[in-house]
């Protein structure tokens, strides 16, 4: 059974891990969110201000109350990134988890630190299967994948629709609550 705590505060060696502020849109604006390079492979277009930013921001603070699971990831006392659940299946304990973090924070293991935690904690939740998917034309994001023990299972063809009207492969990595050290 999955005992849902949501949000709850992760700390690692490097980062704190935590619910989205209010407070947090400036640097999420100024970090990540306005950046073309990091919105490039994901859903959502690149924010063009941060009225609309705020509004998201929002949105995951209300979404708290039902137990969703989605943090900013703080480096330096400066949010510089996020990672949340974006899908998940009860009768499965199964889940699937997004990243982005800014671009000046790309190559440090930052993004890695934040994932493998993540994982840690929805295993303690009780979740069995955790999965991730990252744009074929993306492959540093499956290297975080691959560096967080996850298993390569498989491309799903033209899965993705991107923010430009363009299609794109989707490649999928999963681990079990059974593959951790």
């Amino acid at each position: 059974m999955i005992t849902h705590k949501g949000t709850q505060n992760i700390q690692t060696e490097r980062l704190h891990l935590r619910k989205y502020s209010i407070n947090d849109a400036e640097d999420i604006f100024k970090n990540y969110a306005t950046d073309e390079r990091v919105a490039k492979f994901l859903t959502w277009e690149k924010y063009e201000n941060i009225e609309d930013l705020k509004t998201f921001i929002f949105s995951q603070i209300n979404a708290y109350e039902d137990n969703i699971y989605s943090w900013v990831i703080e480096y330096q006392n400066e949010v510089i990134g996020s990672i949340s659940v974006t899908e998940k299946s009860e009768k499965n304990k199964s889940c699937e988890i997004g990243y982005c973090i800014g671009f000046e924070f790309w190559n440090k293991g930052i993004t890695t630190e934040a994932v493998s935690a993540v994982i840690k904690y929805l295993f303690e939740v009780g979740y069995h299967r955790i999965v991730a998917k990252h744009d074929v034309e993306n492959p540093a994001s499956g290297k975080v994948m691959m560096k967080c023990n996850m298993t390569y299972e498989g491309r799903l063809r033209e899965y993705y629709l991107r923010h430009d009207g363009t299609y794109s492969d989707s490649l999928v990595y999963s681990i079990l609550i059974s593959e951790i050290h």
